[in-house]
């Protein structure tokens, strides 16, 4: 530490570097750890799967805290989308079949802050199963 004090006492540009560093390392470490401490959002990832012969047309999923659509799927086609439940409630679903009759289903109940995948299949004859892969968060 040679020049680390001037002759009246007080501190050169060089020692005070140091500290300078030292709080510039404490901040890169924090900046690193923060991802490793295994805090994230809880979502659910939610694939609406049109298993009918023909495309369905707006469809609404109605969930705790929120809901979201799409115009049309195709015959065959998904959508998918992603949410946070945001209170506990049942999940439902609105759709328009080809024949352009409107339908609305009742689905399991949602858990606020669960995490997960949900699959909402829409049958023919216009039945829909609900599978849901949900834990709570931790």
């Amino acid at each position: 530490m040679a020049h680390a004090a001037a002759a009246d006492g007080t501190l050169t540009a060089n020692a005070m570097r140091h500290p300078a560093r030292l709080i510039s390392l404490c901040c890169a470490a924090l900046v690193l750890l923060v991802p490793l401490s295994g805090c994230h959002s809880a979502w659910i990832q939610c694939t609406v799967v049109n298993h009918q012969s023909a495309p369905v047309s707006l469809v609404e999923v109605n969930y705790p805290g929120g809901s979201f659509g799409v115009q049309t799927i195709a015959a065959g086609a998904s959508y998918r989308y992603r949410f946070h439940a945001l209170s506990t409630d049942t999940l439902s679903i609105d759709f328009t079949d080809a024949a352009r009759h409107d339908h609305t289903v009742k689905g399991p109940e949602l858990e606020q802050s669960q995490q997960g995948a949900l699959q909402i299949a829409l049958e023919p004859d216009n039945r829909v199963t609900w599978t849901p892969a949900l834990t709570p968060r931790h």
